[in-house]
Parts: C-alpha cells; structure tokens; sequence
C-alpha cells in the first residue's frame, strides 16, 4: 500500500495544526494540489468551532489535505464524504461497525473515534478546500485527559490492536480521493445513500440539535439530496440545516 502518487505529501514531527498549517502555507504548493500534511504529533490540534482535537504524540491520526474544489455547489456533500471515507477504513482494518454523527463525527457505540473539520479558503476566484481529519488509534483510555475520558474511544480501546499510522494514512488517502472523484463526477446520489446509511442508527429518533446558539428539538429524518439534516420539529415542519451539531 502506498499513498497516491498524485499527492504530494508532506510529513512533520511536530505541527501547531495541520489545517492551520494550509490555511498559512497554501499559495506555496498551489501548483502541487492535492496536497497532504500529516504529523506525529499536534500541539494545537483543531476541533469544530472553538474546541480543540487531542492529539498526543504517536497515538492518532492527524492530517489534513488541501485541493481545488471546482464546484461550489459540492462543499455540503464535501463534508459528507470525509466521515463516509474514514468509518469505511475503520470498518475495514477492524471488522467493527462505526457509524457516522452528521456531518462527519465517526462513533463506536456513541463514542467519538474520529473528527473532520473543513476549512475554506477563496483564491484568485478559486476554493481552496482544507479537510482536516482527526483518528484515535492507538490510545489507551487512560491517555485521554478528564473531560473525553467518557466520550472518547480508539481503534485500540475497540480491538485491543496496535495500528501503524502511515498505512492507516495511505488507505485513508486513496479512499478519500475515490469518494472525491464521485463527488466531482456529480454521482450525490450515492454519497448521500452512503451517508445516510452510516447515519441510520439515528433515523426516526429524538434528538437535541445545536444551531448557533439555539438548542432545537426533533426527529432526526436523515439527509436530504443537497446534504442538508433534516429535522421534524414538534409541529410537523421539516426544517433542513447545513451547519449545527447533533447532541446525544
């Protein structure tokens, strides 16, 4: 296994944050896209809104790559597509079932294993997509701090395993692009079928959903064609959302 041979790869000891490393240095490999950075180790590992991703060294997956996306209209299904690709590595090299919290949070048993965060950036007219992505694999319960000692979980903690990073990287790579040819092939059909399959275990449930700073109660109907949640609230009304959180 090897990573594609389309992608330039740059790999640290050391990083603040992978994606705040693109957002800082992308006009320098523009000409190179796509682009992969990943390293052992982050200091400031970046999570969704303001929290941060744990990221302590030799025990996870931490990377991000940056591209061209040609089509803006694709950005929804962009999301989708990180937790579709890294709940089907996981699903591969563990023969264990994960699930996708949308957009992209990957879970075992509604524990988070894995994190996507997407960042974009217009220039010279074009979109410069950023697409970070966190993976827990080889912790032990006991190397997570305090607060994620109760809703954290790694491939390890799951099958008692050691994993090797770069092979976890280079399968995770290849797949990722395989799913991003889909995308620009305009095949959302599929993705969105792959989405809300790995999504299906909250289908038809109550759920708290997080919007700005609204809290917003309803049943959880799946992910419509535009990649959107879609959400029964107590008066019957479908509302569709494209950012916000699922709360368990």
């Amino acid at each position: 296994m090897t990573y594609p041979k389309f992608l330039k790869v740059i790999k640290f000891d050391v990083c603040d944050s992978t994606n705040n490393f693109l957002k800082k240095n992308y006009r320098e490999f523009q000409n190179e896209f796509p682009v992969l950075i990943t390293t052992i180790e982050q200091t400031k590992g970046k999570g969704r809104e303001t929290r941060n991703w744990f990221s302590e060294k030799n025990k996870g997956l931490y990377s991000s790559f940056a591209f061209f996306i040609k089509n803006k209209k694709n950005l929804n299904l962009l999301s989708l597509i990180a937790g579709i690709c890294v709940s089907e590595v996981l699903n591969k090299i563990s023969k264990n079932d994960f699930i996708i919290k949308w957009p992209n949070d990957v879970l075992y048993k509604n524990k988070k294993i894995a994190g996507v965060l997407i960042e974009n950036v217009i220039f010279e007219k074009k979109i410069v997509s950023i697409v970070g992505i966190g993976v827990n694999l080889n912790h032990k319960q006991i190397d997570f701090p305090d607060e994620l000692k109760e809703s954290a979980i790694s491939l390890k903690i799951i099958t008692g395993k050691s994993y090797e990073v770069e092979k976890v990287n280079m399968k995770l790579s290849r797949l990722f692009f395989k799913w991003l040819e889909k995308l620009e092939k305009n095949e959302r059909e599929k993705i969105i079928k792959k989405s809300n399959e790995l999504g299906s275990l909250f289908k038809g449930k109550k759920i708290l959903f997080h919007n700005k700073d609204k809290i917003i109660k309803g049943i959880y109907r799946g992910i419509n064609k535009e990649g959107g949640l879609v959400l029964e609230q107590d008066n019957g009304i479908e509302s569709i959302f494209f950012s916000g959180e699922i709360r368990l």
